[in-house]
């Protein structure tokens, strides 16, 4: 332990994998470590204190989470390790053995400042302590780039998919008072923040608003927040909220991310998953029809228990009728403790195959949705620089680079010259004009 006397400013390095709803629990947790007088470093850089939140979506994910431990205590023999997320319920016991001196799991997140500052000799009062019903909502730490911030408003699944391990690492589902949401967004609309991003493991079961997620992104718009939804279940998404998006779009942004899985109603059954492929099409096709300049990215995953070849490409099918801007394809793999596991599995080379096929697909429909924005004019709030150009995303959530005069916050017309990938490369026309944001009284 380090004595209190003689505590300097601490080089803090943070290393976030996974969702979104980790960075806005990083983002708390350096918040709550004020005391510290935390200076944030690169993990190569030399570090007296690293805190790593982990993954465990997948196994990718759980030997990234392994991987990025080793790397902290070579990089930083001397520092204080601690490690969190949801692979620190997973595995307590193995991140300790490759190098982590405190390893705090999901469900004893309150716990950590506590535990950090104890180390370095300073006390932990009710003040750095929250309560853990519901960590990482408000506590305010470092902001990306003071553009666009992450408000955490829902924790938990109760869904019970057969392949995923979440709601056991994460717990039964929780969601937070819209008052107290709105007031945290309000606080961070003061502050100059531009874009609200509303995260939560599963986000469309939102219950803190009366009118569940659509009334909270309804109430944000009115605001005059810009806001961006996380991924968000089919089966909690409808009508009322894709209308809500298309009533203040561009400003709610007209992009969602749908998770599909599978394009098999029979495997959309046998995995729990709470929706058929008739639905999930008829609310894809609502979105289009409703909400201008709609954009849907997607999650799929090739080769789960028992799929078929006639499955297989029924989910390529669904995929090019359906024309997402993006698809991010997984390769199945057996969870411990999940019902999945124990189906007949699909061997691991064809899965391999199916999973190409995919990524092929998706990168032609990719390209079919991006090519006709080449020549086009688009709009993008710009978030910071790299290598002395602007980096900035389109309401429909295509990523730019853009040279020209603005400054970080702007919303400007790019004009696009080419395309790269998923990246929209052009030059800033001209700042786009927008009503004054006038911030309504809470209720």
């Amino acid at each position: 332990m380090v004595g209190m006397a003689a505590l300097s400013p601490v080089r803090l390095a943070v290393r976030t994998l996974g969702c979104k709803v980790n960075q806005v629990e990083s983002d708390a947790l350096v918040g709550l470590l004020r005391a510290l007088q935390p200076q944030v470093v690169r993990l190569e850089d030399g570090a007296d204190l690293v805190v790593i939140n982990t993954c465990a979506v997948t196994t990718t994910a759980e030997a990234d989470a392994r991987k990025e431990v080793r790397r902290a205590r070579r990089a930083n023999p001397q520092a204080f390790i601690v490690v969190t997320g949801c692979y620190a319920e997973l595995a307590p016991d193995q991140l300790a053995e490759l190098g982590a001196d405190a390893v705090v799991p999901n469900a004893r997140k309150a716990e950590l400042p506590r535990v950090i500052l104890e180390h370095f000799g300073l006390p932990a009062d009710p003040l750095t302590t929250p309560p853990n019903e519901f960590w990482g909502a408000g506590e305010r730490g470092l902001l990306n780039n003071w553009v666009r911030s992450f408000v955490k408003v829902q924790d938990g699944c109760n869904a019970g998919c057969a392949y995923c391990i979440i709601p056991r690492l994460r717990g039964r589902e929780r969601h937070r008072a819209s008052g107290d949401a709105l007031a945290e967004a309000r606080g961070l609309l003061e502050a100059g923040v531009q874009e609200i991003v509303l995260t939560g493991v599963r986000l469309g079961s939102y219950r803190g608003h009366p009118q569940g997620i659509a009334g909270l992104v309804e109430e944000l718009a009115l605001m005059g927040a810009k806001v961006r939804l996380s991924s968000i279940e089919p089966e909690d998404t409808g009508r009322e909220l894709l209308e809500v998006i298309a009533r203040h779009a561009p400003r709610v942004r007209p992009h969602l991310h749908l998770s599909l899985q599978t394009g098999s109603d029979r495997l959309l059954k046998l995995m729990g998953r709470r929706y058929d492929t008739t639905y999930y099409r008829e609310l894809v096709q609502m979105a289009y029809a409703l909400i201008p300049g709609f954009a849907l990215t997607t999650d799929v995953i090739a080769g789960l228990p028992t799929e078929t070849e006639a499955e297989h490409q029924e989910t390529l099918a669904l995929l090019r009728e359906l024309r997402p801007s993006r698809v991010h394809a997984f390769t199945y793999t057996p969870r411990p403790k999940t019902r999945a596991a124990s189906l007949p599995q699909v061997p691991i080379e064809e899965r391999k195959r199916r999973t190409k096929e995919i990524i092929a697909l998706a990168q032609e429909l990719a390209a079919e949705r991006i090519t006709p924005k080449l020549g086009s004019r688009v709009e993008v709030l710009l978030e910071s620089r790299r290598e002395g150009q602007w980096v900035g995303h389109t309401p429909d959530y295509y990523e730019v680079l853009a040279d020209g005069a603005g400054r970080q916050g702007q919303t400007v017309w790019v004009k696009v010259r080419e395309i790269r990938g998923y990246t929209l490369l052009g030059a800033v026309e001209a700042v786009k004009e927008e009503p004054a944001r006038m911030l309504l009284p809470m209720a």
